[in-house]
Formats: structure tokens, C-alpha cells, sequence
């Protein structure tokens, strides 16, 4: 007949190996977990990027279109600006209706706006199209400088 002593170190055995079953599939678990947190970041990372640089290309095509029309405004005699100012306007009015993807896009399509409307305010009420004292800032520079800001400040720019 068997003691009570010789089924205690038994009991033992399959406690430890039950403690040990259980740490490993804790361990497993954290680092499934861990694996996958590192994947979606990563591909989070990679679809901002993507986004950012969807937003520039948008963005300088905007300004490109802008910078011609602005051009020929700016040489047009003064009793002939009014049209082209018009059309200012409406690339203005295409810019607002943008969407952008990111924030910095938001911020740059923003600000982007109130430098070319004040642009256009300038066309149309000095009749040399140009203003000594505060020169308007440029497009592209704009565009740039927050674009730098974004690249030195990465994980700022997620759309939430």
C-alpha cells in the first residue's frame, strides 16, 4: 500500500511543470504580442510616409499652378488684373477644398492659404503688384519649411 509521503513529490513534479506550462505560454503570448505592436507600427510609419509624400506632390502641383497664374497677373497692366486675379481666386478656393492626408498637409494647405490670399489682395490693390515694405512669403519656401519641421519631428504628423 502506498503513503501519503510517496504522492507528495508526484504532486510536486506536476505543479512545477504546470507553473512552468503556464510561463512559457505567458512568455509566448507577450512576445506574439510584442511582434505584432512592432509590426503595425511599422507599416503605421510607412503609410504616413506614404501619405506625407502624397500630400507634397498635391501640394506642389497646387503651387505650381498657383505660381504661373500669379505670374501672369503680376505682369498684366492694372485695368487688365482684375480676370486674372479671378482665376487666383479659384486655385485659392481649389486649395480649400483639398483634403489633405496628414496634419502637416492640413497646416501647410492652411497656411499656404492665407499667403497666397493676401497675394491676391496686394494684386489687386497696388497697381505695381508689388509691396516693398512687406514682401508676401514665398510658396514653395513655405511649403518647405513646414515639410522640414515634419521630417525633424517624425510621429507628430499621424492623423488621429
Amino acid at each position: 500500500m502506498a503513503t501519503h509521503g510517496d504522492k507528495a513529490p508526484e504532486s510536486g513534479r506536476n505543479g512545477r511543470k504546470i507553473a512552468l506550462i503556464v510561463i512559457a505560454v505567458a512568455f509566448i503570448a507577450s512576445a506574439t504580442t510584442a511582434m505584432l505592436a512592432f509590426t503595425a507600427s511599422h507599416r503605421a510609419r510607412e503609410a504616413d510616409a506614404k501619405a506625407l509624400e502624397a500630400d507634397g506632390g498635391d501640394l506642389r502641383e497646387m503651387i505650381s499652378d498657383w505660381r504661373s497664374f500669379r505670374i501672369d497677373a503680376e505682369k498684366a497692366a492694372p485695368e487688365d488684373r482684375q480676370p486674372r486675379v479671378d482665376r487666383l481666386i479659384t486655385r485659392i478656393n481649389a486649395l480649400s477644398d483639398w483634403k489633405p492626408r496628414t496634419p502637416c498637409g492640413q497646416e501647410t494647405r492652411d497656411r499656404l492659404r492665407g499667403v497666397m490670399e493676401e497675394r491676391a489682395r496686394r494684386l489687386m490693390r497696388d497697381p505695381s503688384a508689388q509691396d516693398a515694405t512687406h514682401p508676401p512669403a514665398d510658396e514653395i519656401t513655405l511649403l518647405e519649411s513646414i515639410w522640414h519641421t515634419c521630417a525633424v519631428q517624425p510621429g507628430l504628423d499621424v492623423n488621429i
